[in-house]
């Protein structure tokens, strides 16, 4: 919950203030994670700097290998991501979950896309479904528990009852 306080408390400051962006890379090469979280972000969305993808993975890369959750969550959707762009995206061309029978539902490659864009927005709902589909793998997705769990928990933190449920059952077993 702290970390979703910092980040709300963050954004505004990278919206609207002008950043020193040298001091900042200065301050990120000392291992400074959440220095090298800011940077990622301002490459990812070209705020105070030119747009670039591969800095800002290698800036989160950084801050997550330094044991930022925030970065580590920005790689996994800027990875699912890429993995979009990568198909078309066409009515025929879909991700098919499944699940019990209650689940099963067909998600098209743009609604996988705009589930993406809230999520990146910190939407709890987004995070948890793209929780769901890393953790049972849909379509050329494959399961990966560590980036549900990370995905839960970050819904969770961000109020969601269901990620919490599943945390809680995910604890018992």
């Amino acid at each position: 919950m702290k970390r979703v306080i910092a980040l709300i408390l963050v954004l505004p400051i990278l919206i609207f203030a002008k950043i020193d962006i040298d001091k900042l890379t200065k301050e990120g090469k000392t291992g400074n994670k959440q220095a090298l979280y800011q940077l990622g972000f301002m490459y990812e969305n070209g705020m105070e700097v030119n747009k670039d993808l591969q800095k800002a993975k290698r800036y989160y890369r950084q801050a997550a290998e330094l044991g930022s959750e925030d970065a580590k969550l920005s790689l996994s959707l800027m990875d699912l991501s890429d993995k979009l762009d990568k198909r078309k995206v066409s009515l025929s061309n879909s991700v098919m979950v499944k699940g019990s029978k209650s689940l099963n539902y067909k998600l098209s490659v743009s609604d996988l896309k705009a589930v993406l864009e809230r999520a990146k927005n910190r939407d709890k709902d987004a995070l948890f479904t793209l929780a769901t589909i890393y953790d049972n793998g849909y379509g050329d997705i494959k399961a990966d528990s560590s980036r549900a769990i990370a995905l839960y928990k970050k819904a969770a933190a961000l109020g969601s009852e269901k990620a919490k449920n599943i945390l809680l059952l995910k604890s018992k077993q």
